[in-house]
């Protein structure tokens, strides 16, 4: 069972870095339990998000997030959080759900040619 979580693990890293490198969207949502906080990233928001993926190296692996486990705000992302591919990685005070959107941030020199 490790060893498929772990490979699971793997693979979903592999999927973001891949997801970045085209520009899809990536957003990972942080749970602080103690404080009962949530804080919201993507790399569409100047996030160095190769740093922050190392990280998640180190954290422990909870796998696909169950759906009565999918934080809310997830809401704002999927038509139906339910059936987005969201993972969970524990933190030593709450959690961390990330999922790839289906999303891709416009590169600026697009948006420049369209002016």
């Amino acid at each position: 069972m490790v060893d498929k979580k772990e490979e699971q693990r793997n693979d979903f890293l592999l999927e973001v870095r891949a997801a970045i490198k085209r520009n899809q969207v990536v957003v990972m949502i942080l749970h602080n339990a103690e404080e009962d906080k949530y804080a919201v990233y993507s790399n569409g928001y100047d996030a160095n998000f190769e740093d922050i993926i190392k990280a998640f190296c180190e954290m422990p692996f909870l796998g696909r997030v169950k759906p009565l486990d999918i934080f809310e705000q997830w809401e704002d992302y999927f038509d139906d959080p339910a059936l987005g591919e969201i993972y969970g990685f524990e933190l030593e005070d709450g959690m961390v759900q990330m999922a790839i959107l289906e999303y891709y941030i416009k590169e600026a020199e697009d948006a420049n040619e369209e002016e």
